[in-house]
């Protein structure tokens, strides 16, 4: 039987926002304006692991373990340097700042992982004439990490008097994933003039959601 529920890594993202959650939770990071770090090669693993207690009673000579402190891990994350990107800014000035950042792993399946980090380094690798000139930075997470399932919004395209809609009228999305195209067709005699919005895309496609969306388009004549 296909197991049905594995994903590759391939889409997910690092999110970055120089602000800490007003609240340490879900709706405390939701609140946040991420922006995404460019060009990233490796995300690489994090998570907390403890330390280990021990104690050997003479007695039974069982050494006896039990979870002492803990560290809520590190990511090392390697990237092409693109310093036009805003995600990249940022994360170069998170390595000059005592602050922690607010960071957001987006997956595939478009579960989101949130937590605070230090940036501890922003270093450049110039490698050789055939390397691609890159960057790592090094966090070290200083919270626990918070997982939120995947969040879908809808994407509602209706057409006014005079016109029809081609494409997937109704389209559910996941969080900050990009739409299918829809196009606006006129009917004989009348063209497009715009979306409910004031949007005058047309063919029309929603990227980065992160709400409901709702449109009609209206047509004029020619």
């Amino acid at each position: 039987m296909a197991v049905q529920n594995v994903r590759t890594s391939a889409g997910s993202k690092l999110l970055i926002c120089a602000a800490r959650p007003a609240s340490y939770d879900a709706a405390g990071f939701q609140a946040l304006a991420f922006k995404e770090i460019a060009e990233i090669t490796d995300l690489a693993e994090l998570g907390r692991e403890y330390n280990q207690a021990t104690h050997s009673p003479l007695a039974t000579r069982r050494i006896v373990k039990r979870k002492g402190s803990f560290n809520d891990g590190s990511l090392s994350v390697p990237m092409a340097r693109d310093m036009d990107d805003e995600g990249q800014v940022l994360l170069k000035a998170a390595s000059m700042s005592d602050d922690s950042y607010s960071y957001c792993i987006r997956l595939q399946d478009g579960s989101s992982h949130y937590f605070t980090a230090q940036c501890m380094s922003f270093k450049l690798n110039v490698g050789s004439v055939d390397s691609i000139t890159a960057h790592t930075a090094q966090l070290e997470i200083d919270n626990d990490i918070i997982e939120v399932p995947a969040i879908t919004f809808t994407l509602a395209y209706t057409a006014g008097a005079n016109g029809s809609i081609v494409g997937v009228a109704s389209q559910t999305v996941l969080q900050g994933a990009t739409g299918k195209p829809v196009f606006a067709q006129a009917a004989a005699g009348f063209d497009f003039e715009k979306w409910s919005d004031n949007s005058t895309e047309n063919p029309r496609s929603d990227a980065n959601v992160l709400a409901n969306v709702a449109v009609q388009a209206s047509f004029i004549p020619e």
